[in-house]
């Protein structure tokens, strides 16, 4: 660990957590962008068939994918999630191919988490005439008829208020910081209204004002996803 070999320096971690005195961990609730962005998914599809593709099997891709799917079931019960990971962040291609797989298997809306698979995914949903969601930041520039929405994960939000710790001499090395919804560094975006119904629009903000006074929690892997529909 870089955080051993230089224990002068200070150290700050976005989306994973060690346990180390001079390292400052950032972590986002991006179950909660998810959760929104599963909610229009779910009320949008006329398939009742969703799907979401993953960069790779890890923790951090598993808060997306149970906070989708749990927004996608909590809106439309009837709604089927194909769910596949691309082993991979850079394979556009992949991502391709595999939206391509899922809009030709029913899906009429694909999430991907993924960094360029997600690339290659709103490129699939652009030919096929189908919706795409995009991820971290508002992708809606990439096609904007097939954009719905969003989640965001302001990663900024996070490291700005860390290097604002450093320079006030408040920095707190071996501590662990979430944000969510209640520090608006999660969500979804503005342009979201350009193709979802105003109906959907209410229901996210009412939503949005429950899981910000914790009358809704949203599952981050799938021992909670599964807790919470048995």
């Amino acid at each position: 660990e870089g955080s051993e070999l230089y224990p002068d320096q200070n150290f700050v971690l976005v989306d994973e957590e060690i346990d180390a005195s001079n390292v400052k961990n950032i972590l986002f609730k991006a179950e909660e962008s998810a959760y929104l962005a599963g909610l229009i998914a779910g009320k949008t599809t006329k398939t009742n068939n969703v799907g979401f593709i993953g960069g790779m099997e890890l923790p951090v891709i598993d808060t997306f994918k149970y906070g989708y799917m749990a927004g996608v079931k909590a809106a439309n019960p009837d709604a089927k999630v194909q769910a596949q990971y691309a082993n991979s962040f850079t394979d556009q291609a992949k991502g391709k191919a595999i939206a391509n797989q899922m809009y030709s298997n029913g899906a009429d809306i694909v999430f991907t988490c993924g960094g360029d698979v997600g690339t290659g995914a709103i490129e699939a949903a652009k030919e096929n005439g189908k919706y795409a969601i995009g991820v971290d930041r508002d992708q809606s520039d990439l096609a904007p008829q097939n954009v719905l929405t969003s989640a965001i994960k302001r990663v900024d939000a996070g490291v700005f208020e860390t290097v604002k710790s450093y320079v006030n001499g408040t920095f707190e090395g071996g501590t662990t910081t979430t944000y969510g919804l209640e520090e608006n560094a999660v969500g979804v975006p503005d342009t979201t209204k350009n193709l979802v119904s105003q109906d959907i629009l209410d229901l996210v903000e009412e939503t949005i004002t429950k899981l910000k006074n914790k009358e809704i929690t949203v599952p981050k892997n799938e021992e909670e996803y599964n807790a919470m529909f048995k």
